[in-house]
């Protein structure tokens, strides 16, 4: 699997005229090929959690040195960014590329020989991959600097705890790492799109996730004399059932909301009623208006549901993060950085998505979209999906992911097309 990829060089070849860009970006990629698929398995041999990536950023700062680049590690301890600027640049109106660094709580079950050798720790959402083909964006785009072939200024966040709530990009804005930055863009690996394809969509491409935490209290007894307590099971029981109904119930349904428990605690002996327990769950919704209409409503509505039991209830209400929203605009320019570095078939229409992604404050805050990056081998038809303790990819995704990304950051007026309708829909 390593040195050029037949797979890619073929779809990259020019089609319609020379692109002289893209074919020192193709050269300079398959030269990194094997480079960057040992750093991306080191990376994913030493996965760490949200907030803990101290020998990631290491990994990330070193390889962004020898590149001649002089990156910064953020405020927050762990994470990195880097500006690759032109002589000159004054540092404003910026391209921006974000990756997600951080590792899951899982234990790992794929049989590779780089499989994690942190115990209950693993990539399997595929922040390696995204973290690796950014260190190569960067090296590949301080080369073309150097050259004198790069005319746009480009920053490159290394984002930690995107897996966490709150995610680490409220933290990383905040910091200032979109000061000057007027686009920004990210991918996120899809094990349903063949390796060498793009996912697309304009509007809504995640959603909003919460998590609840609701805890009841009640006097608790015997279960001989039901008359003398509070019936905390059965309350736990009724917001099991009811909740996620009565609340589908009161919120307009095309904001796609959904309320899903996966946690649920009380008790200790089968013949004592509890004093105590709780219920824990996801909120999502698909959009912002059903997102921010759910999390009004619902104490209101928990409250409603328990009080025939008498219990009391105290609800914990942790704000996720909102849909990521693609801009027609940002979709429009991986569009055509696809057509442009990987060929004519590359790119898919794609769906939106319950899962949540903290990149979404980034296109709050100014425009650009999210891609989904195909990783699995065409022809498999069977494959472990993200969040899986055996999912897995297809490298070959690293090298494509560099020329996507590069080629977002070296289009031109001449081959960015902004004013025609963004395809897929």
């Amino acid at each position: 699997m390593h040195g050029t990829n037949s797979l890619i060089s073929d779809a990259t070849a020019p089609t319609q005229q020379d692109d002289p860009i893209r074919d020192e970006v193709n050269r300079r990629v398959a030269e990194l090929d094997e480079a960057l698929i040992e750093f991306r398995r080191d990376l994913h041999a030493h996965p760490e959690v949200g907030h803990q990536e101290f020998r990631t950023t290491g990994q990330i700062m070193s390889a962004l040195e020898r590149a001649g680049l002089a990156p910064e590690v953020l405020a927050m301890g762990t994470g990195v960014q880097v500006d690759v600027l032109p002589p000159g640049h004054d540092g404003t109106d910026l391209l921006a590329l974000r990756a997600d660094i951080d590792a899951l709580p899982i234990t790992e079950s794929a049989e590779v020989a780089y499989a994690s050798q942190n115990p209950g720790v693993c990539h399997a959402c595929g922040h390696d991959v995204h973290t690796t083909a950014a260190v190569g964006a960067a090296v590949v785009l301080a080369g073309l600097r150097d050259e004198g072939q790069l005319e746009r200024g480009v920053r490159v966040i290394f984002q930690p705890a995107e897996e966490v709530q709150p995610g680490g990009a409220e933290q990383v804005i905040a910091g200032g790492a979109l000061d000057g930055v007027t686009e920004v863009y990210a991918l996120h690996c899809d094990p349903k799109v063949e390796v060498g394809r793009i996912g697309l969509k304009v509007g809504a491409l995640t959603s909003a996730a919460d998590q609840i935490v609701v805890r009841a209290t009640g006097s608790g007894g015997h279960t001989s004399r039901p008359h003398l307590t509070q019936d905390l099971v059965g309350a736990l029981g009724a917001l099991a059932c009811e909740a996620p109904l009565l609340l589908s119930r009161r919120i307009d349904p095309r904001g796609g909301v959904s309320l899903i428990w996966g946690r649920i605690r009380a008790g200790a002996a089968p013949n004592a009623v509890p004093g105590e327990g709780e219920i824990a769950g996801t909120l999502r919704a698909l959009d912002p208006a059903g997102w921010e209409a759910a999390g009004a409503l619902l104490p209101e509505l928990l409250e409603q549901i328990v009080a025939p039991y008498g219990v009391q209830i105290e609800v914990e209400h942790e704000r996720g993060v909102p849909p990521t929203i693609n801009h027609a605009s940002g979709i429009d320019r991986f569009r055509t950085s696809a057509l442009r570095m990987l060929g004519p078939d590359s790119t898919e229409a794609t769906e939106q998505s319950l899962g949540g992604e903290d990149f979404a404050w980034m296109v709050r805050r100014v425009p650009g979209a999210l891609a989904r990056l195909g990783v699995r081998t065409p022809g498999v038809e069977s494959f472990a999906d993200i969040h899986q303790p055996n999912f897995t990819v297809d490298e070959r995704a690293i090298g494509v992911a560099v020329r996507l990304l590069v080629g977002l950051a070296t289009a031109t007026t001449d081959t960015l097309d902004l004013t025609g309708p963004p395809e897929p829909s």
